[in-house]
């Protein structure tokens, strides 16, 4: 009973945080949501050993001797913005999120099964801008698209050195749309939906102290419905129905783990992204015409590189810190301050104490984007210098029953 107390109480402060503004990633993307997967950025895959293996990669969850129940909470501020080539410029409104996740790990007594459960924000964006901004016309003045995650998964022995891990991704989107329209008006699109998809990770223990993981997961198609309204411009507002869908990208990815010394040990990670599969948005509307018919992304693939090192510092204390490179998948052409894509370079720096039964883990990230020069827009209004920058600090707490 003091097992399901625990998890319960964790779903319910995730399901309060998640529920305000809280996004996950800045942009289409997946950002590390645990203090100790942020500051293994890079090397995740095989070096991660929190609860949060539930989702990134669950053979892990083979090595836990115990269950074990995790919180994150996370603090984001973000310096985004643009100078336009017609010489004006704009600011995001709103620079602070507040990201949370939960997870619980249960290993077996044979140590040859276990199973775990996630609820996370895994993807999403959000902006927010001036409504008498120069360029109101051409970007929604309010913005967001929130991803929930539920992941149960599973891991099994398949041999003394290799495991096998799998999982189910349960995905409800959330996007909301405020633009102002010219000359008079304004449009608004609210829609939510579910998908599935799913995730499989196999860890060989090549010797004692190195390990290959590799982790594929599948597209998640979100269907999502909801109403469409368009006021200011009739005594009422006109209201419709509204369909869109997102799908959201799979991935393969190969970590390598290697215990230098007991105290001592680096990782390095790879991913290919298969952003190409977003495609691009539809907009369906009922009796009412759509603002568009849709969003142009056509996103290209694109890799994940890093690494990342950690050291004991006794039984207690471990530091981390961790490198990524993420590479930019959208296009000039269709490039939209909506939905923004940069290259990104991610640098973390953590701190770990584990006690009997509990661990604490808190870690700040730099998530550096160079700015980025966009020319050739479909919307000239568009081409311009942007700056996107977060400040990041995560703090996870883990039980240990």
């Amino acid at each position: 009973m003091k097992l399901i107390n625990h998890i319960w109480l964790g779903i319910t402060l995730t399901t309060l945080l998640t529920n305000g503004r809280g996004h996950a990633a800045e942009s289409l993307s997946l950002i590390p949501d645990s203090a100790e997967a942020l500051s293994l950025a890079g090397a995740r895959y095989a070096n991660l050993r929190d609860a949060s293996v539930s989702r990134v990669a669950p053979a892990a969850m083979l090595d836990f001797d115990r269950p074990e129940v995790l919180l994150n909470a996370a603090l984001w501020r973000s310096d985004i913005g643009l100078k336009s080539d017609a010489g004006v410029s704009m600011d995001n409104d709103q620079p602070w999120v507040y990201p949370a996740s939960f997870y619980a790990v249960f290993p077996l007594s044979s140590k040859n099964v276990a199973f775990g459960i996630g609820m996370s924000t895994p993807y999403g964006l959000g902006s927010e801008y001036s409504k008498t901004g120069p360029l109101r016309f051409q970007v929604p003045y309010e913005s967001s698209l929130i991803t929930t995650s539920i992941t149960p998964s599973m891991a099994f022995r398949l041999t003394e050195k290799v495991s096998a891990g799998l999982g189910l991704d349960f995905m409800r989107g959330d996007l909301q749309f405020s633009q102002l329209r010219f000359p008079v008006g304004e449009v608004r699109l609210d829609a939510q939906g579910w998908g599935i998809g799913g995730f499989g990770n196999i860890l060989w223990k090549v010797t004692p102290r190195q390990r290959i993981s590799l982790v594929g997961r599948l597209p998640i198609r979100v269907d999502m419905d909801g109403d469409y309204q368009i006021l200011g411009v009739a005594p009422t507002t006109l209201r419709s129905d509204f369909e869109t869908s997102m799908t959201f990208p799979g991935s393969v990815a190969l970590g390598y783990g290697f215990d230098v010394t007991d105290r001592f040990t680096i990782g390095f990670d790879a991913k290919w992204i298969n952003n190409s599969c977003h495609d691009d948005i539809p907009i369906r509307t009922g009796n009412l015409p759509p603002p568009l018919k849709r969003v142009p992304l056509q996103y290209k693939d694109s890799i994940d590189l890093g690494t990342a090192v950690s050291y004991k510092l006794n039984e207690a204390w471990i530091v981390r810190s961790g490198y990524l490179f993420s590479e930019n998948s959208m296009p000039d052409k269709y490039f939209t301050p909506a939905i923004p894509a940069y290259d990104r370079h991610i640098f973390s720096l953590g701190v770990g104490w584990r006690g009997k039964s509990n661990r604490i883990d808190a870690t700040y990230g730099f998530i550096f984007s160079p700015d980025r020069d966009v020319g050739g827009n479909v919307d000239p209004a568009l081409n311009g210098t942007y700056r996107h920058q977060w400040h990041v600090f995560h703090l996870s707490f883990t039980h240990i029953f």
